[in-house]
């Protein structure tokens, strides 16, 4: 497991075909119970799916099981709160490229 959040949660995963490493987002649906939280979801996948910037995981698949929806993404080699507490203080320029 990568990460947890209110939702659900990031594993690592390696595809059998290609042997690259992935994210997956796992989002039980036991927390999707109201068309609004169902829609954030449903949106998050639409952006994604459309979405390509370096700064942005690449949502590579988009699947339903009968208790969860899951988004294979390419694997972040961090995420960016982790990256600046590791730093704790980022040169204005690099924050700068960051954050823009």
């Amino acid at each position: 497991m990568l990460g947890k959040g209110a939702f659900g949660k990031v594993n690592l995963a390696e595809h059998l075909l290609t042997k690259k490493l992935v994210a997956i987002k796992s989002i039980s649906k036991v927390h999707l119970n109201d068309e609004k939280r169902l829609q954030k979801v449903k949106q998050e996948m639409q952006i994604l799916k459309k979405l390509r910037h370096v700064n942005v995981v690449q949502l590579y698949e988009y699947f339903e099981t009968e208790s969860h929806i899951l988004f294979v993404t390419e694997l972040a080699a961090c995420d960016l709160i982790t990256y600046v507490r590791k730093r704790r203080h980022l040169k204005e320029d690099i924050a700068k490229s960051i954050f823009k």
